[in-house]
Parts: structure tokens; C-alpha cells; sequence
């Protein structure tokens, strides 16, 4: 039986995220690893989800494995709270990607797509995060790729019944969509001053 002092305890997880995009697809292959420690050893659980692709382009699905792994956090919040984890730190070897976690509105024909991940998870928003995120130093590599796997994946998939042109007209629609003066998800949650101490090499993403 725990004792009172272990109780509050609170306790950081790693969060490896990644996709693959198989070729002449329309979908893509998304992988979120949560990890025990730091240098991703101990491996605590791997979900693996088929999703048609945003638009069929490196650094926006780079932006929508980010989405990914922030729904995955949402979906296993309460399981993480029951066991006192309080903060998750995200792990890319995508250093681009790392600058626009950092600052959503650094490239502007990106930041709309940066809002599209983010605005799901904001406080305040229907699948609202609650716990705290931070973002690690981009890795030379990150150990969830290697789940990007037919055989993984979990979800049921449904091909898109849109036409190409629907698509594109869709792509078309999110680069107008006004990002004002939101921050993102890391901005809000890394302001909980109930957020433990980070172990060594990890930036907080309001530095």
C-alpha cells in the first residue's frame, strides 16, 4: 500500500512521435510510443492509427503526427492521472517541426495548420488537455517510428469519399483560417505551476 508522501507524487513520461506516408497513398501511418525514461528504454505503450492525409506533403503530415500524438495524450489522460503522471514531454527528431511547436506562427503558411492541430486541446476546448506538455530537444532519433506498421495499426480505416477536387478546395479553406493571437497548447499548459521538475537536456517550450 502507497503511504501518504507517495500519493503526491508526480511523475514525467516521454511521448516519441512519427509518421510514414507509403507511397501513391492517400493516408498516412501514425505512431505514438510513450516511454518510462528519458533515453526511451522502457517502453510503456504504442498505438498505431491509418488517417487520410491532410494534404499529401512532408511537413504538414509532420504537423498531423503532432495532432496525433496530442489526441493520444487526451484519449489516456485519466489513465495517467490515476498514476500520478502530470506531465508528458514530446520527442521528435523533426527539428523544423520542434521550431513551430515552439512558435506556431513562425512560418505563415504553415501556422494555419499548426492551428488546426492545436485548437482541439486548448483549455476550454472540447477534448481540453489537462495535463502538463513540454517538448524535449530535437533527438537524432526518435524511437516511435518504427511502429509505423500495416500490422499495427488499430483504428478501423474509411478511405476519404471526397473527390480530389473537394480535397483541394478543403486545403484551400484552412489557409484562411485567421490564427489571432492563440498560443498554442504547449504555451497554456506549460504555465500549470504544478508542473515537476524536468530532468536535464529537456527545454520547457516557453523558453
Amino acid at each position: 500500500m502507497q503511504n501518504g508522501g507517495d500519493l503526491k507524487r508526480s511523475y514525467t513520461i516521454y511521448c516519441h512521435f512519427s509518421f510514414k506516408r507509403p507511397k501513391g497513398k492517400e493516408y498516412g501511418l501514425f505512431a505514438v510510443a510513450f516511454y518510462k525514461d528519458f533515453e526511451g528504454k522502457q517502453l510503456i505503450k504504442a498505438v498505431t492509427r491509418k488517417y487520410d492525409l491532410w494534404e499529401n506533403q512532408q511537413f504538414i503530415t509532420a504537423i498531423q503526427s503532432y495532432e496525433h500524438a496530442l489526441r493520444t495524450i487526451h484519449e489516456n489522460q485519466g489513465l495517467m492521472r490515476s498514476a500520478h503522471i502530470n506531465q508528458v514531454m514530446l520527442v521528435t527528431d523533426n527539428s523544423t517541426l520542434a521550431g513551430w511547436i515552439l512558435n506556431p506562427k513562425k512560418n505563415k503558411m504553415y501556422a494555419p495548420y499548426m492551428e488546426r492541430a492545436v485548437k482541439p486541446y486548448r483549455t476550454g476546448s472540447y477534448n481540453e488537455i489537462v495535463l502538463g506538455v513540454g517538448l524535449c530537444e530535437p533527438r537524432k532519433a526518435e524511437k516511435s517510428y518504427k511502429y509505423c506498421q500495416e500490422d499495427r495499426v488499430e483504428n478501423e480505416y474509411r478511405p476519404s469519399s471526397k473527390s480530389k477536387k473537394e480535397k483541394e478546395a478543403e486545403a484551400k479553406k484552412v489557409h484562411r483560417i485567421d490564427v489571432g493571437e492563440h498560443r498554442s497548447i504547449l504555451d497554456i499548459l506549460s504555465e500549470d505551476k504544478s508542473i515537476p521538475q524536468i530532468a536535464p537536456g529537456i527545454k520547457n517550450v516557453t523558453n
